[in-house]
């Protein structure tokens, strides 16, 4: 189900950018700034490794999640600038899947994703603004809580460091205001540690997406 609807979202960016073909050049400069802002998607592909001490093939994966989404452009030059991902706090339900998936929810937890990346940008003469980038993603973990056959065991996730890769294109609608998707893969590993089960590693790996709106000032 996750992979469908994760093609799904990549296939409605892609058709958004392909429709969005005419109309006047958006060029980005050296020293603009393109502000955006919109609704980001977090979705997770990985899970945790076997919890053994649960019961053999016992693992837990984390749900999809939405939220507000903002990023920052500043162009260096005409075609490379730095990008920043931020968010409002994304919360997760943490599921119990493998050899335990009928026990449902057993945690929560709300995370921040912030990343910073290298970003290329086509210059392509037309309204539809593409780029591509890559840099560092930072994800700190807070307000973890245990629910269902976890209840009232004590639960922390250690944050996280990882690469990151990115896509986008801006789609100029005038007088430098533009609607924008955006499309990260995020390399993002967490170390969980519940009381009286132990340690183990968490794979989130997640897409993540947003569309929205934006200024270049």
């Amino acid at each position: 189900m996750k992979i469908v609807t994760q093609n799904r979202l990549m296939t409605a960016l892609l058709a958004t950018g392909l429709v969005l073909c005419a109309g006047n050049a958006l060029a980005y400069k050296a020293g603009d700034l393109i502000l955006r802002a919109g609704a980001a998607g977090v979705m997770p592909t990985g899970d945790s490794d076997e919890i053994t001490a649960i019961q053999p093939g016992a693992t837990v994966e984390a749900d999809d999640a939405w939220s507000l989404g903002l990023t920052l452009t500043y162009m260096a030059t005409d075609n490379v600038g730095v990008g920043v991902l931020a968010a409002w706090p994304f919360k997760h339900d943490i599921d119990a899947s493998g050899s335990i998936a009928g026990l449902g929810t057993v945690a929560e937890t709300k995370h921040l994703p912030p990343t910073v990346t290298a970003q290329y940008h086509f210059n392509s003469g037309s309204a539809l603004h593409p780029y591509v980038g890559a840099g560092i993603n930072y994800t700190t973990f807070f307000s973890e809580k245990t629910k269902g056959a976890l209840a009232g065991e004590n639960l922390k996730l250690d944050d996280s460091w990882g690469y990151a890769l990115e896509a986008g294109v801006d789609y100029d609608m005038g007088n430098d205001w533009l609607v924008s998707g955006q499309v990260w893969y995020l390399d993002i590993n967490t170390d969980a540690t519940v009381s009286n089960v132990g340690s183990f590693e968490v794979e989130i790996d997640p897409w993540v997406v947003m569309v929205g709106v934006g200024k270049k000032f």
